[in-house]
């Protein structure tokens, strides 16, 4: 059986297909690609359409010819210093006119006699067969012949040619240019000149003549097809660009737009690829400056609301106190013991006033200035129990009681006993004085590997979700009205979170069904 594990189908294309999804440098090399095969197969497609014969001329063979002949007349010289009578044995033999006018020739001269076999011979003078070989190339291929002497003087021409001298330097340069037969003007003269020795003496044969041609067509395609194929890239590169130059287009209409202050505005992100990203994180820059926004307008909200709660906390008691004051001043009494009661409400209004300007004081230390901490190793639970004993007749006095679930063993923690007990003690009296009596306040101390988690609950009247967020935040009080039935300026618990998060702890509130509960979390090992 085998046991090889198999791709998914069409997963092999998965990774490219990402990859081509995600860069746009791929799209726009992928879609350059694709243009150009595009244009190059519309070229093609669209040659046969324009295709033009153009009638030409190919000098080729006239030339070769001419070499031919200039070079079979040089040979026929050679052979005639050497072996005339061969020669002339030679022409008869390959040309009947020769044949029929010099063998057997009746009459008397200067003669030359050659033997043709046993009963016959060809009588000629040298000169008659100089004149017979420059002359055949003139009746086979329209060429003229010309022997001079090394001054240009012609000593033997053929028939036709009236020069009695000719220029051999241009003679030699005309001979020495090289024709291409396909390029050959048709109304151009070939020239060949080769030296040969006769009778002794050096001299020069040149031959020259307009070589012969042939016809042939040739196809050109032209610049038709060229144009088309470029049109059609142009055409096929735009069509496909379209739909990122649009996006390009959105992208910066969205950036004028958020540049205008709408920071709700969010760019539509169409792609996955470079561009899609940057939309995602133009929208994202939008959002965070929204919340960023957001949260000065509630900083600057929450700047006023405190100066107005703090100057609301300080007049209450600060205007009883002045009233008692005023009252003792105009001996506004009517015994002794009238006037030790104004001076006590004086003086308990004067003794929250301190309390309020300490806990202002220990919260603005705790936040912004920092605290040393002087830990020490404490037992937990027992700072708990001592708490909850002293905290247990102002529970009843408000219809309260505690239900405790602390462990026996003793929770030893690193901390600094001082901030601590006023942070629990802050949580507990908190818990008191908004319970709903009567009730129960459940503590609970939980236990484990690397964290100790204190909770406690207790029924209250009906919160609102903003205001559940809000416990924490300084001088925020469930009641509105900042009502003096409820003593505390509402920094009771925003201290108690400085201190918790001084020890890297951390405090959380939840509220279900009129209970709230809040959740202290203190790691062992800090």
């Amino acid at each position: 059986m085998n046991n090889e594990k198999r791709l998914p189908a069409g997963s092999y294309f998965k990774k490219p297909v990402h990859l081509v999804k995600t860069s746009i440098r791929i799209q726009v090399i992928l879609a350059f690609a694709f243009c150009i095969l595009v244009s190059v197969l519309v070229g093609f497609a669209s040659s046969p359409f324009f295709v033009s014969k153009d009638k030409r001329f190919d000098f080729t063979e006239g030339i070769v010819t001419i070499d031919e002949s200039a070079r079979e007349l040089v040979r026929q010289f050679k052979q005639m210093n050497q072996d005339i009578n061969g020669l002339v044995i030679e022409m008869g033999d390959e040309n009947p006119d020769f044949k029929n006018k010099f063998l057997n020739r009746t009459g008397s001269g200067d003669w030359l006699s050659v033997p043709n076999g046993n009963t016959s011979s060809y009588h000629l003078t040298k000169e008659e067969l100089i004149d017979y070989l420059i002359n055949t190339p003139k009746q086979q291929n329209n060429l003229n012949a010309v022997i001079t002497d090394l001054d240009g003087k012609i000593l033997y021409k053929s028939n036709g040619v009236s020069d009695t001298q000719v220029d051999l330097p241009l003679e030699m340069k005309n001979a020495n240019k090289t024709f291409i037969g396909k390029e050959h003007d048709e109304n151009s003269t070939v020239t060949r000149l080769y030296p040969i020795t006769l009778d002794g003496s050096k001299n020069y044969i040149i031959v020259n003549g307009i070589p012969k041609s042939t016809a042939y067509y040739e196809e050109e395609t032209g610049v038709t097809p060229y144009l088309l194929g470029l049109v059609t890239f142009i055409l096929c590169f735009y069509l496909i660009t379209k739909r990122k130059m649009k996006e390009i287009e959105e992208l910066a209409l969205g950036l004028m737009e958020i540049a205008k202050g709408n920071l709700h505005y969010r760019i539509r992100e169409k792609s996955s690829d470079e561009l899609g990203s940057l939309a995602a994180n133009i929208n994202y820059m939008a959002f965070e400056l929204n919340e960023m926004i957001e949260r000065q307008r509630q900083t600057e909200k929450l700047k006023d609301e405190l100066i107005t709660n703090v100057s609301h906390d300080l007049r209450t008691p600060l205007t009883s106190i002045m009233g008692y004051l005023r009252l003792v001043k105009d001996h506004q009494f009517k015994n002794k013991t009238q006037l030790d009661e104004y001076v006590d409400i004086a003086y308990g209004k004067s003794e929250q006033l301190k309390k309020l300007i300490e806990d202002l004081f220990d919260f603005t230390r705790l936040t912004y200035e920092g605290v040393q901490l002087k830990k020490e190793k404490v037992s937990l639970n027992q700072m708990l129990r001592q708490l909850l004993d002293e905290l247990d007749p102002i529970a009843k006095d408000n219809h309260v009681s505690f239900m405790t679930d602390l462990p026996k063993e003793q929770i030893m923690l690193a901390v600094d006993p001082n901030q601590m007990v006023r942070a629990l003690e802050n949580v507990l009296t908190n818990a008191i004085k908004y319970s709903t009596p009567p009730g129960d306040i459940h503590v609970s101390l939980i236990h484990n590997k690397h964290a100790v988690q204190l909770s406690v609950s207790n029924p209250c009247q009906t919160l609102s979700e903003e205001e559940v967020a809000r416990l924490f935040d300084r001088f925020y009080r469930v009641d509105p009205s900042r009502s003096s039935n409820k003593s505390g300026a509402g920094l009771g618990l925003a201290i108690t979170k400085s201190i918790i998060e001084l020890h890297h702890g951390t405090i959380d509130v939840s509220y279900k069904n009129h209970i709230i509960s809040l959740s202290i979390t203190l790691p062992i090992h800090d």
